[in-house]
């Protein structure tokens, strides 16, 4: 049956306990005689003892001093592989728990044991987490996409993250763009919609709503903005967003007469 470590520690102390009183002992009974002829025998049984102990003294101390290194190397390495596995967010790597069960100790396979249900615990939560984080995001992504102004999001740097449909269809310059703010655009878009994006981020502050006249639109339109902010409130965005694009209703009915007129 295998010893756990303590066993061992124990086993060892008690060998040079035997061994430091087993020497005290012989070395005590040599001394005790005054006869000329057994001094010499007795000095001889005294250096004899101090040998003997002193190896088995000495093979003790280094078995432990090498022994104890690589079998606590051993045993935490599978410490460290879960504790490593468990930072970088791997949650499901299978640990042969049998295998851990039999080759090492029971303190330590317990731990192992525990970490291992942490993990599952850990992952449990984590994909729950991913879950809910997805059905909060297909909301706000469904919203953006039936709403009828257009919708742009901006990192710090003035990556696009995303654009509805609306904002694309108004300036489909936008939708190969990567970032507005490094990207040189038409006229209608340097001048509104980047230039306030611009001047939103540089002076961290929510600019007021512009008006801008589009040319293919044939009407003005309303642009308006709010930064994005982090925990601690730190800018990490900014969200523009463009209104009036729908026609109004005598619009629409001087396009459907200017139709009905055509044809």
């Amino acid at each position: 049956m295998k010893k756990n470590m303590i066993t061992w520690l124990r086993l060892m102390l008690i060998i040079l306990t035997v061994i430091v009183i087993a020497s005290s002992v012989i070395i005590l009974n040599s001394l005790r005689t005054d006869e000329p002829n057994l001094i010499q025998i007795s000095h001889s049984n005294i250096r004899n003892t101090v040998y003997i102990a002193g190896f088995l003294f000495f093979f003790i101390v280094v078995t432990v001093y090498f022994f104890l290194p690589l079998y606590f190397q051993r045993s935490l390495n599978d410490i460290s592989t879960i504790l490593k596995d468990i930072k970088n967010g791997v949650y499901d790597t299978e640990i042969d728990l049998e295998e851990k069960k039999r080759i090492l100790d029971k303190e330590v396979y317990q731990i192992i044991l525990q970490l291992n249900e942490t993990k599952g615990v850990i992952l449990k939560f984590d994909l729950e987490k991913k879950k809910k984080i997805m059905e909060h995001y297909n909301r706000i992504i469904t919203i953006l996409r039936v709403v009828s102004d257009g919708v742009m999001i901006l990192d710090a740097d003035g990556e696009i993250k995303y654009s509805n449909d609306q904002i694309i269809e108004l300036f489909p310059q936008l939708e190969e763009a990567g970032n507005l703010v490094e990207n040189t655009f038409p006229p209608e878009i340097e001048n509104n919609l980047k230039k306030l994006a611009q001047v939103s981020l540089q002076k961290k502050k929510r600019q007021d709503p512009v008006q801008c006249f589009i040319p293919n639109l044939k009407r003005h339109i309303t642009l308006d903005s709010a930064l994005v902010r982090n925990d601690i409130g730190e800018i990490i965005g900014i969200v523009m967003v463009v209104r009036n694009l729908e026609k109004k209703k005598s619009e629409k009915k001087q396009d459907k007469e200017s139709e009905r007129i055509a044809t």
